[in-house]
């Protein structure tokens, strides 16, 4: 048994075993036996030693005032039989023997997953913790010391939140590391998953809402790729799926990869559309190989706008790879160059520029396409880049390009300038098969989805399936197709189209969640909430209809909590999304806050009936208990 223990994390403290206190009079001694203490074992020289704490004394005094507070810690320490100072004329070397130093006892824990526990006990704040009149010297030496010991406690809740197992003593050590740092966001995503093993989901999807509330407010940026597979884990029940983090060996299996989207060097504005559409089209190439996993355009737009460092794009963003590109144009003719980096280190993998014609600008995507299939992935399924697909005029590329940017939108009039785009683009390039697939789905946002009027639905249908004739080969086709069908009830041909578009893209995220959807209103509840899920891994920055689609799922599983926080997400919500919210309320009992938003829903659609809604798209059974749920809610019948 130890003669006295020494307490260094989170103040000091000095005692023998029968708890008596040992006092040090002065703070300077306090220090010294810190220091002393967490340098065990080691010759210290006497000039470092009094340079430390009296350096502002002359050389004769600061060695003086050492030796004095030597003599005092020897003193104090003789009182329960140790001596642990060996001096020598020079050095001075400190032995803890006898001495229980809950520093090193912390150090030493920490490391065996066996007494991690244990370890977290003893950490009960920063090195030497409040005290005060610490010199510049003792603190050039105290500051980087508390900071590894509280990075090793960040890593201690961590590894004891990964076991899955309740822990009363991890929380409070989290809660206590947090209110030091509380952008620190390996903490969030500890607490929440620490409170997830208790089982309180609740609290665990409340702290996500802190973690991104404080990092927008402290540093103007929103939580990493793993704090937000993390909520969407335990928002779906899925905790222990953790957002992959890429390695080599997982790059060599399957090749991951982002585009980013090009940049403008020419600073036209209106080429900006066509930057992020060569990026769109690349991935769109990218995407048929099924031995490349690439992440969705969405996702890739958001994170440029808030970082610029390679690196840290792939680190969020979880791939191995990134393209970067930049577009200038020079008259009728525009130069492309385009990058392939490896996100860890930065480095270029492969470059190249191309001199086109600007009237051939919808070219480019496939020479690209092809250079970094084969850059990546020798022989990545060579067979489908031989395939010859039609090329679009360039009038009508760009409106296409810029109707897609008001498709879905919130703000006044976006949808029916999308039907106007997409319109222009059809009439500019009547052959152009994408163009009028989303020509006919404009129609069946605009009108209301499934509410929309038979006969707009019929006319999208014929609209969409000529398009199919154009080019059935056409992923994105092939899925509107399935949505339009979806929307008119027609579940069996929809769930076709949806198979069909990702034989030709496996990694379309938005097919692969409109899949799950389906999916689940089909009765395959936990097959469409792992389709939903996989959609979100590929594009972890999606658009917000992604939450609608997972809230329709979660709604259906009858999870009203989860879907409502689904639907929360949404920063603009429309009439709808505030009904379903409404009915989520209801279906809780959480009655006030059900009216509250039933009524929000009314002033932006005052002539709103339930009993007007057709959703066609759900199950009788589904589409009874949503009236059900909107009735409850107060709103009107």
């Amino acid at each position: 048994m130890a003669a006295c223990s020494l307490t260094l994390l989170g103040g000091f403290g000095l005692r023998s075993a029968d708890g008596r206190e040992l006092a040090l009079s002065t703070r300077k001694d306090r220090l010294l036996l810190a220091y002393l203490a967490l340098n065990a074992g080691r010759s210290l020289a006497r000039d470092r030693l009094a340079g430390l704490l009296w350096g502002d004394r002359g050389e004769t005094q600061a060695r003086d005032s050492l030796r004095q507070s030597i003599a005092a810690i020897r003193h104090t320490c003789r009182q329960v039989t140790l001596d642990p100072i060996a001096s020598e004329r020079d050095s001075v070397n400190f032995s803890c023997d006898g001495i229980e130093i809950d520093a090193v006892a912390f150090e030493r824990l920490a490391a065996e997953p066996a007494t991690w526990p244990d370890a977290a006990t003893l950490y009960r704040g920063a090195l030497l913790e409040g005290i005060d009149g610490i010199t510049p010297e003792y603190e050039a030496w105290l500051a980087p010391e508390r900071e590894r010991l509280a990075a090793l406690a960040v890593r201690l809740v961590e590894n004891i939140a990964t076991t899955a197992q309740p822990s009363e003593t991890a929380l409070c050590l989290s809660r206590q590391l947090l209110a030091r740092d509380p952008v620190c966001e390996p903490l969030h995503r500890t607490l929440m998953r620490l409170h997830v093993a208790a089982g309180d989901r609740a609290t665990a999807l409340k702290l996500y809402a802190v973690c991104r509330d404080t990092l927008k407010r402290e540093l103007d940026t929103v939580p990493d790729l793993q704090t937000e597979m993390l909520y969407r884990n335990i928002l779906t029940d899925r905790p222990a799926q953790q957002a992959p983090m890429v390695d080599s060996a997982r790059a060599t299996e399957r090749p991951s990869i982002a585009v980013l989207p090009f940049s403008n060097l020419s600073r036209d504005p209106d080429l900006d559309h066509l930057c992020e559409g060569l990026a769109e089209d690349i991935i769109t190439g990218l995407g048929r190989f099924r031995l490349l996993f690439v992440i969705d355009r969405y996702s890739s737009s958001m994170i440029v706008k808030q970082e610029t460092d390679i690196a840290e794009i792939g680190r969020r963003l979880g791939v191995a790879h990134l393209v970067q590109g930049s577009l200038q144009r020079q008259g009728d003719r525009v130069r492309i160059t385009v990058r392939l980096l490896d996100a860890a280190t930065r480095a270029q993998v492969w470059g190249e520029s191309y001199d086109h014609p600007f009237a051939d600008l919808t070219t480019i995507p496939d020479t690209i396409t092809r250079a970094l299939t084969s850059t990546l992935h020798g022989r990545v399924e060579s067979a489908l880049l031989a395939q010859v697909r039609r090329k679009p005029k360039m009038a009508a590329y760009e409106c296409l390009l810029r109707g897609l940017k008001h498709l879905r939108g919130y703000g006044p009039g976006d949808n029916q300038r999308a039907v106007e785009l997409f319109q222009q683009a059809v009439d500019l390039d009547p052959d152009y098969a994408r163009a009028r697939a989303y020509r006919a789905f404009a129609d069946v946002v605009l009108y209301g989805y499934s509410d929309a009027p038979d006969e707009i639905l019929d006319r999208s249908h014929a609209m969409a399936t000529t398009a199919l004739e154009l080019d059935e080969t056409d992923g994105r086709c092939q899925f509107l197709v399935g949505l339009i069908q979806r929307y008119r009830g027609d579940m069996d041909s929809a769930e076709r189209h949806y198979q069909r578009a990702l034989e030709l893209n496996p990694n379309d995220a938005d097919v692969i969640v409109g899949y799950g959807r389906l999916l689940a209103f089909r009765g395959q509840l936990e097959q469409g909430l792992d389709r939903v899920m996989q959609g979100m891994r590929l594009n972890p920055y999606h658009p917000e209809w992604y939450w609608l689609n997972l809230a329709s799922v979660l709604y259906e599983a009858g999870r009203y909590a989860d879907a409502a926080a689904a639907l929360s997400r949404i920063t603009k919500p429309g009439y709808w999304v505030l009904c379903r919210l409404a009915g989520c309320y209801a279906e809780l009992g959480r009655m006030e806050e059900a009216r509250e938003t039933a009524a929000n829903a009314l002033r932006l659609r005052p002539n709103f009936r339930v009993g007007t809604l057709r959703l066609r798209e759900c199950p009788p059974a589904i589409a009874d208990r949503i009236r059900g749920g909107l009735r409850k809610a107060g709103l009107p019948g």
